[in-house]
């Protein structure tokens, strides 16, 4: 019997590893995961085609295997502060995101946002209609929202590790203008902004 469970991880290990995705546990060794290629999108166009986006608090992360055990996602809740687009009033919101730790697996994609507990974000989310939203763009659609020490004012942050960013005809992308510790009021200003447009 515990030789059939052991068959049945290494089986679908193997069918994460052979749709290329890295996979790491107790049976499987993978190689080290390469970048994911993106188009970078800029602020203000991502606000446009974004279907939701929320400021809000992570109170929830949990990943588990997909129907066919063939992939790991990790969902994602939100307590949503506002509303910035979209939205349906409610005050939660689930995000799906590819990858994550599951039955003793572990499934990384390059690029992908990572979500802590607690953690105070602004989403730019991609779908939602009859179905559950994902992150716009890999991690490009996540920013961390903390209180700066020195002022109190509330900026934003996000990381792209993991993506190798495009400038969609196929070639590389300059270094991207990050909102790196941008006050938090002057990105809902220029989102506000470019949905007016």
């Amino acid at each position: 019997m515990r030789q059939t469970g052991k068959r049945r991880r290494l089986a679908r290990g193997a069918a994460l590893a052979a749709a290329g995705l890295l996979v790491v546990g107790p049976l499987l060794r993978a190689p080290s995961a390469n970048a994911s290629a993106v188009v970078l999108v800029p602020l203000g166009e991502m606000a446009q085609r974004a279907d939701q986006i929320v400021t809000g608090r992570v109170v929830g992360v949990a990943s588990q295997f997909g129907i066919r055990g063939a992939s790991i996602h990790t969902f994602v809740t939100i307590e949503v502060d506002s509303w910035l687009k979209g939205g349906r009033g409610g005050s939660l919101i689930t995000l799906r995101v590819l990858g994550g730790e599951a039955g003793g697996y572990r499934l990384l994609i390059a690029g992908a946002p990572r979500f802590e507990l607690d953690e105070e974000v602004l989403v730019f989310t991609d779908g939602g209609a009859g179905r559950i939203p994902t992150v716009f763009g890999l991690a490009q659609g996540k920013f961390r929202i903390e209180t700066d020490a020195s002022s109190g004012r509330r900026v934003l942050s996000r990381s792209l590790v993991g993506l190798n960013l495009t400038d969609g005809a196929g070639g590389p992308s300059p270094p991207p203008a990050l909102v790196e510790r941008a006050p938090l009021v002057e990105v809902e200003a220029a989102i506000s902004a470019a949905l007016r447009q």
